[in-house]
C-alpha cells in the first residue's frame, strides 16, 4: 500500500471513529478506551492495537462493551470486506478474555463523517473477513441515530 493511500485510509478510519463516538451521549455512555493504533505511527508492534477501537461503559448499569469501527466506501465483489482472519481471532480473544459484548460497527458509502449506511454487527455474527449482504443487512441501523443500550444489545 502506498503512503498516500495509507494516510487517506487512516484518515477515513479516524473520521469514522469520531463520527461513531459522537453518536454516544456522554450522559449515558462513558468512553473507557479509544485505541489510537500506535503501530501506524511506529515500526514497533503495539499490543493495545490488537484490541477494539472503542471500549465503552453504559453508565446506568456499568455494563462494558467493545466496538471495532470500519468504514468502507463500497462493497468488494458484492461482499463487505471488513477484516483479516487473524484480526477476527484477536477480537474474539479480547471479547472472551474481557467477558464483554463486542460489536463491529460499519459505515458504508458516503463519507466517513457522514456514512450513507451503518451496520452494528455482533462479533459472533461476523464470522468471516468478507460478509454477504444477507448477513450484514440484518444489522442495519440509521447512521444518524444516537446509540442506545438494552440488556447487552447495542442499537
Amino acid at each position: 500500500m502506498d503512503v498516500m493511500h495509507e494516510n487517506e485510509s487512516e484518515e477515513k478510519g479516524n473520521d469514522f471513529e469520531r463520527y461513531v463516538v459522537d453518536l454516544f451521549d456522554e450522559k449515558t455512555f462513558s468512553l473507557i478506551q479509544w485505541t489510537t493504533d500506535m503501530g501506524r505511527k511506529h515500526t514497533r508492534f503495539v499490543e493495545s492495537d490488537c484490541g477494539p477501537d472503542l471500549v465503552l461503559r453504559y453508565r446506568p448499569t456499568n455494563e462494558v462493551f467493545c466496538i471495532e469501527c470500519k468504514f468502507r466506501s463500497s462493497l468488494y465483489k458484492d461482499k463487505l470486506q471488513w477484516s483479516e482472519p487473524a484480526q477476527i481471532e484477536r477480537y474474539r480473544t479480547f471479547a472472551r478474555d474481557n467477558e464483554a459484548p463486542f460489536f463491529v460497527l460499519i459505515g458504508l458509502g458516503g463519507k466517513a463523517r457522514k456514512p450513507k449506511r451503518m451496520f452494528c454487527i455482533p462479533l459472533e455474527e461476523a464470522w468471516y473477513p468478507a460478509l454477504y449482504p444477507s448477513v450484514f443487512e440484518r444489522f442495519e441501523r440509521d447512521p444518524k441515530k444516537k446509540f442506545s443500550w438494552r440488556k447487552g444489545d447495542l442499537n
